[in-house]
């Protein structure tokens, strides 16, 4: 009788691409294990499963991740009984799914994509945002999106600056909850004079006021302990989105998903929020009122 060695539960810390990296090992280790114990060598098994040897050599030293239909007939050349059989076909198509989807899609203009992604953000009922250098879209006042759009000529930036503020009338929706949290450097970035962003950071103790908005704020001067590289955008637990300079990336495999709401969950703790954060707030807009 064969059965699949017992693979050793991951740590909670784990990475997804650790996860990936043992799951990958283990699919090799039992594909070899089922070619000994069934007494064929790699080139016998390679001739009863249609493939070459130095694909099965690749293959059982992981240098090769076998497509489902590949371990579908290896496990029926080995004779691997049918429980063995069904979890390594779906441990294999388990790494294909992640090794596909964690492939980070970068969006330009394919607009059939983004009109997936906008029904999923639509249907999302939690919005978790975190930012390093700026304020979030549906928290910016008029003048600093205008401000934010300068580079884009007049005509774009007027209908930009609609379509953004148009986008913020979700903020009144009560079936829905937002969620941010701000480094401070978001605020000291002046993409602006000194009374537009004193506008702006008076404008965002406005907003977290809302009973449906939670806004953090992390002080400079907080040890964090947390390395966040990266501002991203998560909505629900099935989509994270992150802006770069020329595309946008859309991460959808639920591991990752869950490391950015695990990373989320650490910086909101770490934020300042309430009566804190209004002081925060108040001081922030005062020195850009004294530069003004």
């Amino acid at each position: 009788m064969i059965s699949v060695c017992p693979f050793p539960a991951t740590v909670p810390d784990m990475t997804a691409p650790e996860r990936s990296r043992l799951a990958r090992e283990r699919l090799s280790r039992e594909l070899r294990r089922l070619r000994v114990a069934a007494g064929l060598t790699g080139t016998a098994a390679a001739r009863a499963a249609g493939m070459s040897q130095s694909k099965i050599s690749k293959i059982e030293n992981g240098m090769l991740l076998p497509s489902v239909a590949d371990v579908e007939r290896l496990v029926a050349v080995l004779g691997a009984e049918q429980a063995v059989a069904e979890e390594l076909v779906g441990l294999a198509r388990t790494l294909h799914t992640r090794a596909e989807s964690r492939r980070v899609v970068l969006q330009r203009n394919a607009h059939r994509r983004q009109w997936e992604i906008a029904q999923l953000q639509a249907r999302a009922t939690v919005h978790r945002q975190f930012l390093v250098g700026d304020v979030p879209a549906l928290l910016q006042t008029e003048r600093y999106m205008r401000a934010v759009l300068a580079s884009l000529p007049q005509q774009d930036r007027d209908a930009a600056a609609r379509d953004r503020l148009a986008a913020q009338r979700v903020l009144d929706d009560p079936a829905k909850r937002f969620r941010f949290v701000l480094a401070e450097g978001a605020l000291r970035w002046r993409v602006g004079g000194a009374e537009l962003m004193a506008e702006q950071v008076d404008h965002l103790g406005v907003v977290a006021g809302h009973g449906n908005v939670r806004l953090g704020v992390i002080p400079w001067t907080a040890e964090t302990g947390v390395a966040a590289l990266h501002g991203f955008h998560a909505y629900d637990d099935r989509l994270v989105t992150l802006t770069a300079l020329t595309a946008n990336a859309v991460i959808t495999d639920p591991v990752d998903v869950g490391e950015y709401l695990a990373l989320f969950e650490k910086l909101e703790r770490i934020a300042v929020h309430g009566d804190e954060l209004r002081r925060l707030l108040d001081r922030v807009a005062a020195e850009y009122r004294g530069l003004g």
